[in-house]
């Protein structure tokens, strides 16, 4: 991936307040992925159980999370230790965080035409051991689940 910061203008990063929080330490994500679109599920911070709930003492809360007419994701490294060395540390990514990057480098300098029915959008989700990266038209919470199996089967069948 390349990344330009040759600007003030480009890779401006902002937290995402309509998806749940990372849960730290959370290690467990996973991507679910076709030709149109990406989910990721992924534990939620204890901080967003009231704003979801109400769970039970035996819920570990997960999210599903959609990215319709996605061009683009990974998850991989950098894990929490190395987020320094991700380009876009230095314009603000945070640990345990999903944030969207505005005026991506990354987007501008892969899709320079970019389709009115397909925006291209960038976005960037922090775990404990790895980074989710996406470019996507839109990032949309499609649930919170008691567990990690329910959420799973939930993104499964998105893809049927």
């Amino acid at each position: 991936m390349a990344y330009t910061l040759e600007s003030e203008e480009q890779d401006k990063i902002v937290l995402l307040d309509s998806v749940p929080v990372p849960s730290p330490g959370s290690t467990e994500p996973f991507v679910i992925a076709n030709e149109r679109q990406v989910a990721i599920v992924y534990r939620i911070a204890e901080i967003d159980f009231e704003r979801y709930g109400p769970f039970s003492d035996e819920d570990e809360p997960f999210c599903l999370v959609q990215f319709p007419w996605a061009a683009f994701h990974r998850l991989g490294p950098p894990n929490d230790e190395g987020l320094g060395s991700h380009p876009l540390a230095a314009v603000g990514l945070k640990w345990y965080q999903a944030h969207e990057v505005l005026k991506s480098s990354f987007v501008a300098s892969s899709w320079k035409r970019v389709s009115p029915h397909h925006p291209r959008r960038h976005f960037v989700f922090t775990f404990q051991d790895s980074t989710f990266e996406c470019v996507a038209a839109d990032c949309v919470m499609s649930g919170v689940y008691g567990s990690a199996d329910i959420a799973g089967r939930e993104a499964f069948s998105l893809f049927r």
